[in-house]
């Protein structure tokens, strides 16, 4: 993650440096969650029959090899492919989580390592920003070559520390499996994906479930449209240095992680708020000032000052989200809807930069943060729709 830190803040600015426009930038980032979203059962289910750990040292060796490529590329084709071709293998995360609990055997442990997974995750999130940045400081002509370069470097390393583990008892059962039988099988897995996707989604009671997923559906599409946009936004509107994207990256990380850490004490405000309208509505309130705001800024330090009402409603939503099926979804049905708003998102992350590849194109960069402020006033709406109905539901008992 540190690793990937280093690079995502500048690509939009490499890209631009390169030649693309708006709206290849945005058909860039759309094709790789398309891939992401295609390869990720594929990538999992050869995992299963080929053992995890060569999977994922595969892995982290294929992405090595293409972020150095990346770094050394200087045409738009170029890179379209190899960006295609990093959302194809780019599956290190799922293969981290699916090969940890063959290490961890006690179930109860599990929720340890992952939490530790995560926090490590967010160190890493928060510092490649800022040191990628200085490098782009020091190197401004080949800064993003270095960065790539490093990249590549890290990942080698990672493999390496993979290699090093040793093989579990599964890896051994999976390394004598007739090899035949795996490309049918990562078909069929796919076929069955898509299959169980649409199942799960005719599954789902709409008219108890349709605020979670509209909600699930607004707060995406107002942070994917925030994060497709912001790198270049900065530079073109206030002229900021990597160093200083770094720092702000890291800074709204570190807000997010904060308000995560107190949510406990936050939710003790909302004791009355059974159906989280009073939520809903003071997290896309808030979006909705941050967004407003940002766009307005007319300095860099009045930027930064709106991102934290962005953070700290970015981080409550993904909570409230989650909570909202807890408490509504039946334990049975549960691992379906957490699947079902999963796919919310990933379809987000495919459509959302193609929308601000247009807009940014068509209209200006600046104007992105406007639309993002539409969604979360949309957001705003629909909470006070919940909340009416929820008194008129009352009165009526």
């Amino acid at each position: 993650m540190f690793s990937v830190g280093l690079i995502m803040p500048q690509l939009g600015n490499f890209a631009i440096k390169l030649g693309c426009n708006q709206l290849q930038i945005g058909t860039m980032g759309a094709l790789y969650s398309a891939f992401q979203l295609i390869s990720g059962p594929m990538i999992g289910t050869w995992s299963d029959l080929k053992g995890r750990k060569p999977t994922l040292i595969l892995s982290l060796v294929l992405c090595a090899f293409a972020y150095v490529v990346l770094g050394f590329t200087t045409t738009i084709l170029t890179f379209f492919a190899v960006r295609s071709f990093l959302g194809i293998v780019k599956q290190t995360q799922l293969l981290v989580k699916a090969l940890a609990p063959d290490y961890e055997i006690d179930s109860s442990e599990q929720a340890a390592v992952f939490g530790k997974l995560a926090a490590l995750s967010s160190v890493g999130m928060s510092l490649g920003p800022i040191i990628g940045g200085h490098i782009m400081e020091v190197y401004p002509e080949n800064g993003f070559t270095v960065i790539t370069c490093c990249s590549g470097l890290l990942f080698i390393v990672n493999a390496s520390l993979i290699i090093c583990l040793p093989d579990t008892n599964k890896e051994k059962e999976e390394n004598k499996k007739d090899n035949r039988k795996v490309a049918p099988c990562i078909l069929k897995s796919v076929i069955n994906s898509v299959k169980e996707s649409v199942e799960e989604f005719y599954k789902v009671d709409w008219s108890i479930y349709w605020d979670v997923f509209l909600f699930k559906l607004l707060i995406t599409l107002c942070m994917g449209t925030y994060f497709g946009s912001y790198g270049i936004f900065l530079k073109k509107i206030h002229a900021a240095s990597p160093k200083y994207l770094g720092y702000i990256i890291a800074f709204q990380g570190g807000i997010g992680a904060l308000c995560t850490y107190f949510i406990g004490h936050i939710n003790q405000l909302y004791k009355n708020d059974k159906d989280f309208s009073k939520r809903l509505y003071h997290i896309f309130t808030v979006l909705t000032l941050g967004l407003l705001g940002m766009a307005l800024a007319p300095n860099l330090l009045c930027y930064v000052v709106f991102t934290i009402p962005l953070a700290l409603s970015g981080a409550m939503g993904r909570i409230i989200g989650l909570e909202m099926i807890m408490n509504k979804g039946e334990s049975d049905r549960r691992g379906a809807l957490i699947g079902a708003t999963s796919s919310v998102r990933s379809l987000s992350g495919v459509v959302t930069p193609m929308f601000v590849g247009i807009i940014g194109e068509y209209l200006g960069i600046q104007y992105v943060l406007y639309f993002a402020a539409l969604f979360a006033v949309m957001g705003i709406l629909t909470s006070y729709i919940i909340g009416s109905q929820t008194v008129l539901k009352n009165k009526a008992d």
